[in-house]
């Protein structure tokens, strides 16, 4: 029988989530190292992580590194969490390196030792595969904390980023910002360069402690430099570099939600971006980047860029991942402000404010990864901001373990319905439990909303596109595992309603 890599990685008695550095550690002695031949961006936080990291891997790749991507969790395909120059991993290249990982792995146990868990699995077959296939550079995402968390195996990183921190895991990290931010900030090593966001006070002043324990500089994005800017069809971009004039940018810091008012006070200069001349030729030019896909434009310390990444809460992140190239260019990697604006425009990020492509007759589809308070926050910001005259349809599934209360007091003011399912997860809220919880917290906001419980994914995505009609608007959040069902229930649906005459 033919090894089944996604199988072993995913065998249920190492699933369990054991924090800790030990049996990494052991592995990848056994494995050779393959961490020590490779250079890395590692990113913590709670929210963004996923953006920033796709961001910052795709103007790496644009400035011509041969860039590896871990993150996690998956949201359509298992494969996707390896990614090189924004490739999948190959079912050959997956195979490969995991019958490498297992050897070890097996041999660990043999010998008296713990297996590894999944994650220090899936953390070594990536280390694994970007070593052998020679990667110039590695953005690594912290899979829970980061002190602890087994990415956090590598030495100093040439950038340890620091995303939001918000309350979240605390049953895991801890019941307050300041020690939640004390795990977060374990990332940061001697030898580096810190890039945070302008965190609440007592979680900044727990990064500020460690970037000046390690002795690295810190860089703090200056939000009041963000102007954030509506999102268009098709617009063509100036030059790259010029400032950003004309009507429909509004500074970040009017936004209600805007990191600024996070902790303004804590935004310091970062190394001014140096232009560069050594643009690849073949390069697209970036007029034609967008052609007619609807694209978000905002400008950043007086240059103009724009993402397909539509969340109003984007452009933060995306600055988050400029200072980061800043931050390397300063350590002598070589990035061009053209591969910079280019990359923040080629970027993909799957289930973040994504607008699926539905035919002519189906209500609008977005779908959004928001699993938080703070992520269904920025969630309804973005709302307001790029649907302004609708009222969603909510398609919600949430895990129990989550502050589910708050998130739903953050939507349910904008909600025409909700419709209610149960992720697949052992951790998930029951869709009933769930619809209950939703009708005490429109009690309790005064909100008026329908409230539907669905049995499956095709069931859930049919009530709401009843409930919305053809000229509505549905939004799926809640959980990234129901991500994969979800959409693929909107596309049978889809191609269903195309194949009517």
């Amino acid at each position: 029988m033919p090894f089944d890599a996604i199988e072993y990685i995913n065998t249920p008695r190492w699933l369990t989530s054991r924090l800790g550095l030990e049996r990494i550690r052991e592995l990848l002695d056994r494995l050779g190292r393959p961490q020590d031949r490779l250079k890395f961006v590692h990113v913590a936080g709670t929210n963004g992580k996923g953006s920033t990291c796709a961001f910052t891997a795709s103007i790496l790749a644009e400035a011509g590194f041969k860039t590896g991507l871990f993150t996690s969790p998956y949201v359509e395909t298992f494969h996707e969490r390896i990614r090189v120059n924004a490739r999948n991993i190959s079912d050959e290249d997956l195979t490969a390196a995991t019958l490498r990982v297992r050897e070890c792995a097996e041999a660990m146990e043999a010998e008296g030792g713990e297996h590894p868990t999944e994650f220090e699995l899936m953390t070594a077959v990536a280390l694994v595969h970007f070593a052998h296939v020679g990667c110039d550079i590695v953005v690594l995402e912290v899979g829970l904390g980061g002190r602890l968390d087994s990415t956090n195996v590598i030495a100093a990183p040439e950038v340890a980023a620091i995303v939001s921190i918000a309350l979240d895991h605390t049953n895991l990290l801890g019941n307050t910002l300041a020690e939640i931010a004390h795990e977060k900030a374990g990332i940061v090593k001697e030898g580096s360069t810190v890039v945070s966001w302008p965190q609440e006070p007592s979680a900044m002043e727990v990064v500020e402690d460690a970037a000046r324990r390690a002795g690295d500089k810190l860089v703090v994005p200056d939000f009041s430099l963000l102007s954030v800017g509506k999102v268009t069809r098709g617009a063509a971009l100036l030059t790259c570099g010029t400032a950003l004039e004309h009507e429909g940018h509004t500074p970040c810091s009017d936004s209600p939600r805007c990191a600024a008012e996070l902790r303004a006070e804590h935004a310091v200069p970062a190394q001014k971006l140096q232009a560069s001349s050594s643009i690849d030729a073949h390069r697209t030019p970036m007029s034609q980047v967008e052609g007619t896909l609807p694209m978000r434009q905002f400008s950043y310390r007086g240059r103009e860029y724009a993402t397909r990444l539509l969340g109003s809460y984007q452009p933060s992140n995306a600055a988050m991942a400029i200072e980061i190239a800043g931050a390397l260019r300063e350590r002598g990697w070589e990035i061009p402000d053209e591969a910079i604006a280019r990359g923040i425009a080629e970027t993909r990020w799957p289930a973040r404010f994504e607008v699926l492509d539905q035919p002519a007759g189906m209500p609008t589809v977005v779908i959004d990864g928001g699993h938080n308070p703070q992520g269904a926050g920025v969630l309804a910001d973005s709302l307001r901001d790029v649907f302004p005259d609708k009222r969603p349809v909510f398609l919600v599934g949430i895990l129990a373990d989550k502050d589910y209360r708050s998130m739903l007091r953050a939507v349910a003011p904008l909600a025409s319905a909700f419709v209610c399912m149960t992720p697949p997860n052992p951790r998930a809220l029951d869709a009933v439990d769930l619809a209950e919880t939703i009708r005490e917290t429109c009690g309790e906001l005064g909100a008026r909303a329908t409230i539907e419980v669905a049995g499956d994914f095709d069931d859930a995505a049919s009530a709401a596109r009843k409930i919305a009609g053809p000229e509505g608007l549905i939004c799926a959040f809640g959980s990234l595992y129901s991500i994969a069902d979800v959409k693929a229930a909107f596309l049978r649906a889809a191609d269903s309603n195309s194949l009517q005459p």
